[in-house]
């Protein structure tokens, strides 16, 4: 079971820089590919790219030659994406990924360090609602990480740091239930003289690299081979460890250059479309979800179902293909404009 796994969005850290982070925070960090289970017998890639009439410049295969748009809705536009997807969906190739949605989790450590089992039946819940501040409050929560140095809070400001977060609450006029629960976590947090996930760590620093990302499809899938494009920071960061799956050493892995393998080009689109949907749908509020179906064109309404079809094809074959790190309300909009898709006629 080989995997070809490819990135998107590879800022390779995450930092807190004078005014904002040092990337886009609604522009998720993408790692994943295609894979099949046994040798392939129906991906034949020169063909696809005989039908997608590559530019004779073009060594290699990649998204940029199937999209010029934009943006997701732009990517639905494009009869090359269409064409891409139709030859993927008909493969015997099936997609998988990990998609860190990079606000979420730079917030998320500011429920994890408030040590309350109480409330762990609606942690996701209490999460998704912080997120839903820092989105709404962007500009001044960013500032009050800043102010308090985020991630590394000196113990006396512990209180302090709380108590403005929960200001934002009272601001509402009309608070939900799950708001409420936010409120009454973040005041147990408040009495803590220690937050363990935001002390000790880098200065300023969310991510150092996404290393960690790296390593889970070779942990969960242990009996698979795993082929990267070659990303020498990452191959480094390889080299500074002896991986080990039970008593063996781990040799899954490879790391090639993507001119030499067209699965791996293959990767690259499908990775780069991921990467647009994953941004469409970060600034995507309720009333446009639903309202998008009937703004996009019967073009657009058909790739968008190819594209829907192509990761059901992979979820019927393991969920674990698929692993997003995201809120909840980024995760209901992703599955309602999933499902509507599929049911397009």
């Amino acid at each position: 079971m080989p995997f070809l796994l490819r990135r998107i969005n590879n800022i390779r850290k995450l930092w807190l820089d004078e005014d904002d982070f040092n990337a886009p925070i609604d522009s998720d960090f993408v790692l994943g590919g295609v894979m099949c289970i046994e040798q392939p017998q129906n991906t034949n890639v020169d063909e696809l790219k005989s039908q997608l009439r590559l530019p004779k410049s073009a060594n290699e295969l990649k998204f940029k030659h199937i999209s010029k748009g934009k943006d997701f809705l732009g990517c639905l536009s494009e009869p090359k994406v269409k064409l891409f997807l139709q030859w993927l969906y008909q493969s015997d190739l099936y997609v998988h990924y990990s998609n860190i949605n990079n606000l979420y989790f730079a917030v998320v450590d500011i429920i994890d360090s408030i040590d309350e089992s109480a409330f762990v039946p609606f942690i996701f819940q209490i999460k998704n609602e912080l997120y839903k501040i820092a989105v709404s409050n962007y500009h001044d929560f960013y500032q009050l990480l800043k102010r308090h140095n985020y991630p590394n809070i000196v113990s006396g400001s512990i209180a302090s740091f709380y108590e403005h977060i929960i200001g934002f609450i009272d601001n509402i006029d009309d608070p939900t239930f799950e708001m409420e629960l936010l409120r009454q976590y973040l005041k147990q947090g408040r009495k803590q003289h220690k937050l363990i996930f935001l002390q000790d760590n880098l200065e300023k620093t969310i991510l150092d690299n996404y290393f960690p990302f790296y390593l889970r499809p070779i942990g969960v899938f242990c009996k698979a081979r795993h082929t990267f494009d070659n990303e020498y920071f990452i191959e480094n960061q390889f080299k500074k460890y002896e991986l080990f799956i039970g008593n063996s050493k781990a040799d899954n892995y490879s790391f090639v250059d993507s001119k030499d393998n067209p699965l791996i080009q293959v990767s690259d689109c499908i990775v780069g479309l991921l990467g647009k949907y994953y941004t469409y749908i970060n600034r995507l509020s309720r009333q446009e979800e639903y309202e998008m179906f009937n703004a996009i064109t019967t073009t657009q309404r058909s790739t968008l179902k190819l594209f829907a079809q192509v990761i059901k094809k992979s979820e019927d074959i393991s969920k674990l293909l698929l692993h997003s790190s995201e809120s909840l309300y980024e995760h209901e909009v992703g599955a309602f404009i999933f499902n509507r898709a599929l049911e397009i006629v």
